[in-house]
């Protein structure tokens, strides 16, 4: 970093108005090199999905100041989308000056983010600040920007539950795409195993299945309740080995399908990580009944239930 003060008013170069789908950021730095400072400007604009101006700043710009000195750098941000003004200094002078640049933009970023982030927890602050708000157009855009991603992509361990109190267990993947911060569709992919002890014999169940739900989110920053509705088919193989001479064995399989109906608990919905509980009910509209002779079918028909237990990454 350079000790002159020179002010380097770091804005946009492309040609063109930013787009009104992203935020408007304006990034001031003084006492850096220029060509530091508009490296730092090229990542920062990166990392928060922004627009530069190089306008005098309005309403609707998040303003950022970095001051460099000999052994650190002041952050200021004045933030109209919350109403608040955050600072933070950070040291540069022991990284490498290659490395000075991306630092730096980090962590102009990261201090842009955290002030963004309470428009996701507290859109609509009940207490006024003292200047007045940006264009609720302007608070969205800088919403969006830091919006967890719209796909959740998670691994479960399944437990599924036949009419004939039969329990099967298994797992696979689940895939859920955010439509709005509310409302989103889910589908998923499964498959479950059990060898079913009857007097006669053992039974082999074998039944993948996939399912698409549309659902809706509730809660609080920490635990996120999500109701959904949709259906699920799948396929059924039964495999029959008898338990002695006096028994034959045999296969069956068909496919199946009905309604299902999901309670998700998200905890920590925000973070990249986290973990995932779901309660299923549903129906088989129409299935397969194993029969077995001298004992209790196996019926993948009628009511059934889930409970699933895995991880997501957003």
């Amino acid at each position: 970093m350079g000790s002159a003060l020179a002010l380097v008013l770091v804005g946009a170069q492309a040609s063109g108005a930013p787009s009104d789908e992203r935020p408007r950021v304006s990034i001031a730095v003084v006492g850096c090199a220029a060509d530091l400072a508009r490296e730092a400007q090229r990542i920062t604009a990166i990392e928060l999905r922004a627009a530069l101006v190089d306008t005098a700043p309005d309403q609707t710009t998040t303003q950022i100041t970095a001051t460099c000195n000999a052994e650190s750098v002041d952050l200021r941000v004045i933030d109209p989308t919350t109403g608040k003004s955050v600072e933070r200094s950070v040291a540069l002078a022991q990284a490498a000056p290659p490395a000075r640049a991306r630092l730096l933009a980090l962590a102009m970023a990261e201090l842009v983010a955290a002030s963004w982030a309470e428009l996701e927890d507290n859109p609509e602050p009940k207490v006024a600040p003292v200047t007045p708000l940006a264009p609720k157009k302007a608070r969205e855009a800088a919403r969006g920007a830091v919006a967890p991603m719209p796909i959740e992509l998670g691994a479960l361990a399944d437990a599924h539950l036949l009419a004939s109190r039969d329990l099967l267990l298994g797992g696979g993947a689940r895939a859920a795409i955010w439509i709005s911060p509310r409302l989103f569709m889910r589908f998923d992919a499964l498959v479950h195993y059990a060898e079913l002890s009857r007097p006669t014999g053992t039974i082999a169940l074998t039944m993948p299945s996939v399912s698409t739900a549309l659902g809706a989110s509730f809660g609080t920053a920490w635990l996120q309740p999500r109701l959904s509705i949709g259906a699920r088919a799948g396929y059924a193989w039964l495999s029959g080995v008898a338990g002695s001479s006096r028994s034959t064995g045999g296969q069956q399989q068909a496919p199946w399908a009905g309604p299902e109906l999901s309670l998700e608990l998200s905890a920590w919905p925000r973070a990249r990580v986290h973990p995932l509980l779901c309660f299923s009910v549903g129906a088989h509209i129409f299935g397969v009944r194993g029969m077995v002779n001298g004992g209790q079918d196996v019926t993948a028909t009628g009511l059934w239930g889930g409970l699933s237990l895995g991880a997501a990454i957003r």
